[in-house]
């Protein structure tokens, strides 16, 4: 089920990702910034929807879990931004043919970070959903979010090419 749903949001973000190559109805190129922010509407609101039908709160623990979710979001948002930028990064790089060891080697500083970023913001997190909800919801939503982030990455490593080694 939750395969089906984030196959679907990815086939959408990756309709917008060819939209972004191509031109609009009035010959403007779309840009990429308004990419970003369609992509993460979508992949957002796709998140939300999974979690809502997985978690089965019922309607206190929904209020406050998602005024907790609302904070998390927030601070998750600035993580998977960079994320994002990296991989823009490591793409017109990659298309420029511009890849040698210096920035091979900041690829991987900026992208080892990041991980360590998103964990950081996840540990911070677990306390305050814990006080609102029982701890295997709580677990129960960071399997589901751990499902979708891999469903996101596997997705995406069919498309990034690799570093050339040479």
């Amino acid at each position: 089920m939750i395969r089906c749903k984030i196959r679907a949001i990815l086939l959408g973000v990756l309709i917008l990702a060819g939209t972004a190559a191509a031109q609009d109805g009035s010959g403007a190129r779309v840009t990429e910034d308004q990419f970003v922010v369609e992509a993460r509407a979508l992949l957002q609101e796709g998140r939300r929807e999974v979690i809502a039908e997985e978690l089965r709160l019922d309607d206190s623990e929904a209020e406050a879990f998602w005024s907790a979710y609302e904070d998390y979001h927030a601070d998750i948002m600035v993580v998977r931004d960079r994320y994002v930028e990296i991989i823009g990064g490591y793409l017109a790089r990659y298309e420029a043919g511009d890849l040698d060891d210096k920035y091979a080697k900041q690829l991987l500083d900026d992208w080892l970070k990041y991980k360590g970023d998103k964990l950081k913001v996840q540990k911070q997190h677990v306390r305050k959903f814990s006080r609102v909800l029982p701890m295997r919801k709580v677990v129960r939503f960071y399997q589901l979010e751990n499902k979708m982030d891999a469903e996101i990455d596997a997705e995406l490593a069919v498309f990034i090419p690799l570093m050339d080694p040479f």
